[in-house]
């Protein structure tokens, strides 16, 4: 990990207690008074380090998404894994970027989109190094297939406080994170139906709406054009 987590400059105390509050509350629930408050400084100093908490939400995206993906070089999945078992591991200390994080990908924001589409990238190029090593099985839709792991990955960090309390646990911890990902696992290793009678019927349902939607489609179109019986 980065040593800037233990910076204690002032723009840093005010970047990580922007971090706290907008993790805690939302971007738009959060100013430039309270980050002050819970910084130490005057709302002045925020403004001049940041100009505006717009600038201040910029630099903790920026400072999030370097310390997940180490500088932004390379990210892979040991990479990524790594990190987040360490803030897992020491939710004391972590547990705050962990909310931001959620808020990242909830907020609709670009910085939020950015990370998303680098994590469906990783995936992808991990699937596809699985299936080439026969160490996975390959998909009829490997973009979707990928696409459906990083939103289920990203299931378990934005519902962490529900998955902690139907867990029986106070908060998510290393614990939780390993009980879910073992189920997973075996989810994936396993199968969950014992049968392809479920795939094969979604299979020819979209099949048969597809054709529908399509000839509902052509006929829309031929009468546009004025094709048909002339009176």
């Amino acid at each position: 990990m980065r040593s800037t987590r233990d910076d204690s400059t002032p723009r840093a105390r005010i970047r990580d207690a922007a971090i706290r509050l907008i993790g805690e509350g939302g971007f738009a629930a959060t100013s430039a008074r309270a980050v002050a408050a819970e910084a130490g400084v005057s709302a002045g100093l925020v403004i001049h380090h940041f100009g505006t908490m717009r600038g201040l939400k910029t630099a903790c995206d920026e400072f999030i998404i370097s310390e997940i993906t180490h500088i932004k070089t390379g990210m892979d999945s040991s990479d990524m894994t790594a990190v987040l078992t360490e803030w897992y591991s020491d939710l004391d200390r972590y547990q705050p970027w962990l909310n931001y994080l959620s808020r990242l990908f909830t907020d609709d924001s670009d910085a939020g989109a950015e990370l998303f589409d680098r994590m469906l990238t990783m995936t992808a190029n991990i699937l596809d190094e699985g299936v080439a090593g026969q160490q996975m099985r390959p998909s009829s839709d490997a973009h979707a297939r990928a696409l459906l792991l990083v939103t289920q990955s990203l299931a378990t960090l934005i519902l962490q406080g529900h998955i902690a309390r139907t867990l029986s646990s106070e908060r998510f911890s290393l614990e939780s994170l390993s009980r879910m990902g073992n189920a997973a696992l075996e989810m994936y290793t396993e199968g969950l139906y014992v049968g392809s009678s479920m795939l094969d019927a979604t299979r020819q349902a979209t099949n048969t709406a597809r054709h529908a939607t399509d000839t509902a489609r052509n006929r829309g179109s031929s009468k546009g054009q004025g094709y048909g019986p002339t009176p």
